[in-house]
């Protein structure tokens, strides 16, 4: 039997992608990261108010510009640690993150803070293999991703999708500003491999790109640079680098053994399915129920 939320104070979500319009909403990741969530309250039948809320869950990709004290602040730290100070995390009376190797320094900081892995709502997809090669994301600052420039040239089926990416790669590879987020499920799994980076602080304190998730949930295949603690989370199901070297020579391996990558994309899809937006939505009404009488 569904639970009766309706009396539950409204939960607001902010994110980054709110405060940008350049470039549109849309092409940043955690604008359906938010977009999902709040489907996922209402399906849920818990009341999600973003004007008016009682209860404000901030999706930490930067700080806010101000905290209302009024409301019951949670914060989900997912991205750009080196942004993470005392000040900041003092506005807050729940912390969420996704990384456990940062979650030791929120506590030297003097702070309690809970694991909490961005969700994914990609599901499995079998589809025929027709590139070889695919990135999805935009370009840092108009200047190329790192994975892609230690790909360098590659032989290759490559299309890479993203804001800021033409003029910089070749127009071959090029397959546009944006692709439709509901059928990525579809591309990642018609790929023999999909490329994947971080940010330099987010792979220094063992921030997971939720991409990967994305990816594994459609039944694909990833390769990545490393990040700490990700072998043990995902249970060596990523392929990962350190050099342009060992990511041509891991490239080129992958591309021609099926097996192998059939074996870790099973083991990490299985994992990545149980990263679920219902999950996440109800641990956190959980939390709200055990702190609602003080509200």
């Amino acid at each position: 039997m569904k639970k009766d939320y309706s009396s539950f104070p409204a939960i607001g979500i902010t994110a980054y992608s709110d405060f940008y319009s350049m470039p549109e909403p849309m092409v940043w990741g955690d604008y359906w990261f938010k977009e999902n969530l709040s489907r996922e309250f209402r399906a849920l039948g818990y009341p999600v108010d973003h004007s008016a809320p009682k209860i404000l869950l901030h999706l930490f990709g930067e700080p806010i510009p101000a905290v209302p004290k009024q409301l019951y602040s949670i914060l989900w730290i997912h991205s750009h640690p080196d942004w993470v100070e005392p000040g900041l995390l003092g506005h807050y009376k729940k912390i969420y993150c996704i990384s456990q190797t940062f979650i030791n320094k929120i506590k030297k900081m003097g702070f309690e803070a809970q694991f909490l892995m961005i969700p994914t709502n990609m599901r499995p997809k079998r589809e025929e293999k027709i590139y070889d090669i695919v990135f999805v994301g935009n370009t840092k600052n108009n200047a190329m991703r790192k994975v892609i420039r230690d790909m360098g040239f590659s032989p290759y089926n490559i299309k890479i999708w993203g804001w800021g990416w033409r003029g910089l790669i070749p127009e071959k590879w090029y397959g546009g500003e944006y692709f439709e987020n509901s059928l990525l499920s579809g591309l990642y799994s018609s790929a023999r491999i999909v490329l994947n980076d971080h940010h330099e602080d987010m792979q220094r304190e063992g921030f997971i790109n939720p991409r990967i998730l994305d990816v594994l949930a459609s039944g694909g295949f990833v390769i990545s640079d490393n990040v700490a603690g990700m072998d043990e989370f995902l249970d060596r199901s990523v392929a990962t680098y350190n050099t342009p070297d060992e990511l041509t020579k891991t490239i080129d391996r992958f591309i021609e053994d099926t097996r192998a990558r059939d074996i870790m994309t099973a083991r990490g899809q299985e994992i990545a399915l149980r990263q679920s937006y219902r999950a996440a939505c109800l641990e956190i009404i959980k939390h709200i129920e055990s702190i609602f009488d003080k509200l």
